[in-house]
Order: C-alpha cells, then structure tokens, then sequence
C-alpha cells in the first residue's frame, strides 16, 4: 500500500503555496477559479462552489526526453558568403533564430526543450520567492506580529521549498548526453581535441567579425585591407544543462558559442541552441600576411618589415617624425561557412596549428 504525502499553505489570500511527493506546486485564484503552476506542467480549474461541477483543463510542460517535432528543411542555397556594404565586410553567422531553424540535428530541439522547461522552473521560484516576500511584509505589518520562532520556522521552510524547488528543475531540465563511441570514432575526435588543445596554445588567437578595404594606404602601413580583430580564448567545456562523459571543445566566436562534440557542432547564443553536422560545415584554411601594430606574439613567424607611414615605393615617409618600424607577421587563418548560416573567421598565430585543427576538423565529416 503506496502513502501519498500533501500539504496546502496560504501564502496570501488567493495564493497557496502546494507540497507532495511529486514537487511544489502554486495555486492562484479565489475558490471555484484556480490555475495552478506545477513542476509539470499547469492546470486551470473552473467550478460552483458546492454543486460538484467543475471543469479542468491541463497543459503539460514540454518533456525534456520526448521526441521533437521534425525539423523544417533548409532550402538549397549556395555556400554563405561574408556580407558586404559600404562600411566593410561582415563576417558573422545568421541570427541564432535562424541557425535553429535551419538545424540539421534533433539534439537541439531537445536541448532547447530542456533550457525552455529550466526557464519555467525559475519563473516559478522568482513568483514564489515575490509571494513570501509580500506576505512576509504583509504579517510585519499587521498588529498580531508573528512569534519569532514561528517566522523562523516559516523563513526556514520556504528557504528549503525554493531550493528543493530550484534543484529538482534543474535536474528534470538537464540533458544527458552520454557517448559510445567505435575505435574509429574515438580516434577521430581525440585527433580533433589533440590540434584544439594545439591552437588554444597559440600566443594569439582572434576572431575576426569585420574587414574592408583601404584606400589610404600610406597611412595604414601599405596595407590595402584593415580587419577589426576580438582576442578570444578557447577551452574544454560544456553548454549550460548538458552533462556529458565527454567533454566538448568550447570556440567563443562574437554573440554564439560553438561546441564541439564527437558527433555534431552546437552553436549556442543566450538561451537558444541550434546544431549541425560536421558534413554540414565547410572549413577552410589559408595563412595571411598581417601587419601588427602591436607587439608580436612569441610564437609568430616575421616575415617581413614596414613603416608605420610608407611613401609611394614602400619605404618611410619621412614628413612624419614619430614612423615607426612594424613587424609583418604570417598569422593562420580559418573560416567556417556553411548554407545554413555559419559564417565565422578565426585568426591565430601560428600557421601549422590552424592547418592541422582544419585537416581534423575535415576528418569529422568522414
């Protein structure tokens, strides 16, 4: 014989706060007309009060674990080129509402059912959190004060309730993804970390959103083209309510985030996951000859020199007194594109590792 376990507290008139072995639960409404939030889901109750008729309605939550709906189809289009205008080169990934749409794997309608159910959870500690808070100041005011020890108690408890509250959301909302994977599998994506772990090395390594042309190049050191550069850092991580045996290889590229993982690259920004296959990226490798204002990291190879200020056969300008000397660095450079919207450039110091992490990332799709 199974013990079902249930308490009802009155937070403030029209607000009861619900406890059983399921969870928590908050009611809203005056008797005969409720809506309730639950850990699963929410449930609107209309009735006459002492008649025996009422009408319910329930509206489960989304299940983290439940198939998603099929994916739409990303229609053909040719590979996505850097955006060009008047102020330069773009080079920047679709809006992240538009890479979850165009995703070519079901693991990211799942993970963002879970971020979506975890999102829930917190609006209901945040109402619940507001309701004690009110009630708390309701009581504090009122002429028949509350002992001490009962508004500890009644503190204590509440404190417990949100927290019990807060973990169980998280752990319903938290994707496990655990891999199996073939020798063949392993080896590739060991390769894959192996030339990562090699580039996250590198002395600098940027992302490169923005370039364009430059005419005045006398000025700018006989450069023709001016890139806007972020320095970034690269690590081993995973996405927020993903548990994994494996952990992803973590490229923070402006407002998204990539994953790496064995089987798929997810592409996170705020709230919203979107994911492609390795098959479904392309990934391409040039070096690049830039010219640093800056002090050179340790480990770029000088290729060259020039002039803050050049003149017309490329030497110093001598009308400016402060011409420096700048070093000409070849640099790495790596872009990933694909017709569903990736478009991204990495920029790093040293050449090979940029070479390597492209030939691994490439082995991927195999």
């Amino acid at each position: 014989m199974g013990f079902r376990f249930r308490r009802s507290f009155k937070i403030i008139p029209g607000v009861r706060l619900n406890l059983n072995g399921n969870g928590a639960s908050v009611s809203l409404g005056p008797r005969g007309l409720h809506y309730t939030i639950g850990p699963h889901g929410t449930r609107t109750t209309i009735g006459l009060p002492s008649s025996g008729v009422s009408w319910t309605s329930y509206q489960p939550f989304a299940s983290v674990g439940a198939s998603p709906p099929p994916l739409p189809e990303a229609p053909n289009s040719q590979t996505r080129e850097p955006i060009g205008s008047d102020e330069g080169t773009v080079i920047d990934s679709a809006s992240i509402d538009e890479l979850v749409a165009k995703s070519t794997i079901e693991i990211a309608q799942t993970l963002a059912a879970g971020r979506s159910r975890w999102r829930r959870y917190k609006l209901l500690i945040a109402l619940l959190s507001a309701l004690f808070a009110f009630g708390a100041l309701m009581l504090a005011g009122s002429a028949s004060a509350v002992p001490p020890v009962a508004a500890f108690v009644l503190t204590a408890g509440v404190v417990l309730v949100l927290g019990s509250l807060a973990i169980h959301g998280r752990e319903t909302s938290t994707v496990s993804l655990e891999y199996e994977l073939s020798a063949e599998q392993s080896a590739r994506f060991e390769a894959l970390t192996r030339t990562f772990q090699d580039l996250a090395s590198c002395g600098r390594i940027l992302n490169v959103p923005l370039e364009r042309q430059e005419t005045d190049w006398k000025r700018n050191a006989g450069a023709s083209k001016l890139i806007q550069r972020h320095q970034i850092s690269l690590g081993r991580d995973k996405p927020p309510l993903v548990k994994s045996n494996v952990d992803f290889l973590k490229l923070p590229l402006g407002k998204e985030t990539f994953y790496l993982t064995p089987d798929a690259i997810l592409v996170t920004a705020g709230k919203t996951v979107a994911g492609f296959g390795y098959e479904d990226v392309e990934f391409m490798f040039r070096s690049a000859r830039f010219i640093e204002e800056e002090t050179p990291p340790a480990d770029a190879t000088v290729v060259d020199q020039t002039w803050r200020y050049v003149n017309r056969k490329g030497g110093p300008d001598r009308r400016f007194n402060n011409n420096r000397e700048l070093p000409i660095c070849l640099y790495g450079e790596i872009d990933l594109r694909s017709s569903n919207g990736v478009n991204e450039r990495i920029q790093c110091s040293r050449v090979e590792a940029a070479e390597k992490f492209v030939a691994s990332l490439a082995a991927m799709s195999a």
